[in-house]
């Protein structure tokens, strides 16, 4: 493994084809498997299905909700994915989630097609594989968010700036190169990559004290081309809102400029340190090497570029964001991957254990963070693993352990390698083995089977309102309520129901309020959990015609005597 990268890092087109291989093994998986997940990717799933459901492409909007902080890059991106596909995966998530898992893989390729220029194509190979298996990296590729489509445009605006800063010999193709990532960033993700840009430029400047070297971007050609690409944003937002961003508060609309995610409440300080740290892994224990390194040479031009693209923009998230920390500092990872790849590939071979890193610790210790993952997991969801992922955690927890041994010992390049997989194995294990097969956790797919042959034309869902039952079960807000299924009886719209346990007296209220029958014995249950707030689910399947009960999985059988479980209602936990 010591001549491995530079071998293949030497041979045309097998970096390339090795790192696609890479993001291809690790990000389908999950892709494919993993169900479709509450809240924010679910409303981006169903606002675009129904966008091209009307056909109205510059109108998307989640029912009658018009998200105004949501550019439309990434609306168009997965409406051309679902068009594609056909009618039949229209509500099959994993074709939303295909323009991401291009976009994160084609960040990884651009990370080393524009980094080998700066730090040649060993160390550029390198650093593109410790990006690409980088947790938070993954969990993007996977969710049909803004997040995953504006890695891609982030990654070259940065690398291209980086060259032309460092590297005075660039030439305008650069600098149009990135113009035009700024550009499909705006459109995509809003101001997320100009917000990047300045943050890192404004560190610069901090630094250096030299603004002469912007000349060499070609503004006054560049901002033209940027605001062309990116203008669709604001005439989308011009054709919704009559005024751009009209009904906004001053903090709602910075909000919307700084990126397509938003949380009420700031963030709590250092959240997105701990994010970086924990979502940077494996390359996070060589990250005190890298740092004391470029700041000791700071004085040369990559150095300061890489110092600053981290300081800045962190620096930004940590006093102004209200953005969500495991969506916004993948941004920051290639210049993360970049610098210790640097630290890499400067081993000589004389096996000395780098200072400054994580690699202190006894080896076996690393086994420690994925185990408490998957324990966590299996604890919490109350599900024994089992043979096919007790293996894959087994061979997990040796590879962790055998590449902190390579890093005690100084064997970086080694560890480059067996760490690559490590992680990659992890997230392939995590999203494409575990979580899917954890039904209980999967509601809208657990009622989904339930169902599966009864007549769902016109199904009430009644104590759960997550944007999976709309999505994934197609049942609409206006047949979530007890007045709306005793309304569907009153006009003799045959109707299956799903009541859940806490809103079942209240049901039988309604209807009985308005002198029709409480409802009937109940064809199935399905007990789960609702992970985004933290409540067991219990819901009773009720068939159109008692008389003719739909055929039920035996699985969902009812026991005999269901209790009700909590209390009459509980708006907290639909």
């Amino acid at each position: 493994m010591w001549n491995w990268w530079a071998t293949l890092a030497a041979r045309p087109w097998m970096p390339s084809l090795a790192l696609l291989a890479l993001c291809l093994a690790v990000y389908l998986p999950g892709m494919v498997r993993l169900p479709a997940v509450d809240r924010t990717e679910i409303i981006y799933a169903e606002t675009t299905r129904d966008m091209v459901e009307r056909g109205d492409w510059t109108d998307p909007r989640y029912g009658s909700v018009v998200h105004q902080y949501r550019p439309i890059g990434t609306f168009w991106a997965q409406g051309a994915a679902r068009w594609l596909a056909g009618e039949t995966f229209a509500r099959d998530i994993t074709i939303y989630r295909i323009p991401s898992l291009l976009a994160v893989t084609l960040a990884v390729l651009a990370l080393f097609w524009l980094g080998r220029g700066l730090v040649g194509a060993e160390t550029a190979l390198i650093a593109s594989a410790l990006f690409a298996v980088s947790p938070l990296t993954v969990l993007v590729s996977q969710l049909a968010i803004a997040e995953g489509l504006s890695l891609f445009p982030a990654t070259v605006a940065m690398v291209a700036l980086a060259r032309i800063y460092a590297k005075p010999e660039e030439r305008y193709p650069m600098a149009l190169l990135f113009w035009i990532a700024l550009g499909f960033g705006i459109l995509i993700n809003a101001l997320l990559v100009p917000i990047l840009v300045i943050a890192t430029l404004i560190a610069l400047y901090v630094m250096d004290r030299d603004l002469r070297w912007l000349k060499r971007l070609r503004p006054l050609i560049g901002i033209p081309i940027a605001l062309a690409i990116g203008a669709s944003w604001l005439i989308i937002r011009a054709h919704q809102d009559g005024t751009p961003f009209a009904g906004m508060s001053w903090r709602e609309f910075l909000g919307a400029l700084g990126g397509a995610q938003d949380m009420k409440l700031r963030a709590f300080p250092g959240t997105f340190v701990l994010a970086l740290l924990l979502g940077f892994l494996p390359g996070t224990v060589l990250l005190g090497t890298a740092f004391k390194r470029f700041w000791g040479s700071r004085d040369q031009a990559l150095s300061r570029f890489l110092l600053a693209w981290v300081i800045g923009y962190l620096v930004y998230l940590e006093a102004l964001s209200s953005k969500p920390g495991t969506y916004m500092v993948q941004t920051m990872f290639p210049a993360l991957a970049l610098g210790v790849a640097i630290v890499v590939t400067s081993e000589g071979g004389a096996g000395k254990r780098p200072e400054w890193s994580g690699f202190s610790i006894w080896p076996t210790y690393f086994a420690a963070l994925p185990l408490a993952v998957f324990a966590g997991v299996y604890v919490f969801s109350g599900v024994i693993p089992g043979v096919i992922p007790a293996v894959l955690i087994a061979i997990i927890a040796v590879l962790f352990i055998w590449s902190g041994r390579l890093g005690w010992e100084g064997q970086l390049r080694r560890w480059a390698a067996i760490g690559v997989a490590a992680l990659g194995l992890f997230a392939i294990t995590l999203l494409g083995v575990v979580l899917p097969s954890i039904d209980k956790i999967w509601p809208a797919k657990e009622i989904a089977k339930a169902i599966a042959k009864c007549p769902t034309q016109n199904a009430a869902l009644i104590g759960f309102r997550e944007p999976s039952g709309r999505f994934v079960l197609g049942i609409p807000p206006e047949r979530q309520m007890p007045e709306e299924l005793a309304q569907a009886i009153e006009d003799k719209v045959p109707t299956l129901s799903i009541v859940e346990d806490r809103w079942r007296k209240r049901t039988n209220w309604t209807l009985q309020s308005k002198s029709q029958a409480p409802l009937p014995p109940p064809t199935g249950c399905v007990s789960a959990y609702n992970v985004m707030r933290g409540c067991p689910l219990h819901f009773r399947i009720y068939s159109p015609n008692p008389a003719e009960p739909c055929t039920v999985p035996a699985e969902f059988a009812c026991p005999e005597n269901v209790p009700q479980t909590g209390p009459e209602k509980s708006g907290d936990c639909d």
